[in-house]
């Protein structure tokens, strides 16, 4: 059991070592102007699409996005990523149109990520007021009365509010913040045909 656990440690160690993950991708994905390639074969046409989709709505199936989401996860967002479709089989018509998909797709995906950047600066904002506004109270109140209820009620609300826009500042809005600049990323992505 000691031995298992001493490989278990030392699997760890080896494979969370940022040599090894460095040099993992640039094996796997960087080119020599340090751009990123990312490769994905396909055994027939109808692969690539959705076919619950038809027309104006056709969309590339989500298998696809699924796809670039997980290549792309393991490098920074900094990086130029080329996308290359192979035996795709496909004339020029469809070369274009599954090119607007995949860039219309994470420009919506933008869109979104953008609208909940805002609605959270809103939150962050309106927190922060009412923090503060519930700290101007409570004072009032601490300094003018000596109801105990009112200012442990005051104390409570003005600090948990600002504890409230902090969090949302330190956590949630980084979070945001990456995953915009990962959409942002693959909607730059270069899209080949092999």
């Amino acid at each position: 059991m000691k031995e298992f656990k001493k490989r278990i440690k030392e699997k760890i160690k080896l494979y969370s070592n940022d040599e090894y993950l460095d040099g993992y991708i640039k094996n796997e994905f960087l080119s020599e102007d340090g751009s990123a390639n990312i490769m994905l074969k396909l055994r027939d046409k109808d692969d690539l699409f959705d076919l619950r989709t038809v027309g104006n709505q056709l969309d590339v199936n989500e298998r696809v996005y699924d796809y670039i989401e997980e290549k792309s996860s393991m490098l920074n967002n900094d990086i130029l990523l080329n996308f290359h479709i192979i035996d795709s089989k496909l004339n020029k018509e469809e070369k274009e149109k599954v090119t607007d998909i995949i860039k219309e797709h994470y420009a919506i995906e933008l869109y979104k990520i953008q609208k909940k950047y805002k609605r959270s600066r809103i939150k962050i904002l309106r927190l922060l007021i009412m923090g503060i506004l519930f700290f101007f109270i409570y004072s009032f109140i601490a300094y003018n009365t000596e109801s105990k209820l009112f200012i442990e009620v005051f104390g409570f609300m003005f600090s948990f509010t600002l504890w409230e826009a902090f969090e949302y500042l330190i956590y949630d809005m980084v979070d945001i913040k990456r995953e915009r600049e990962s959409i942002t990323q693959k909607l730059l992505m270069n899209i080949d045909f092999e």
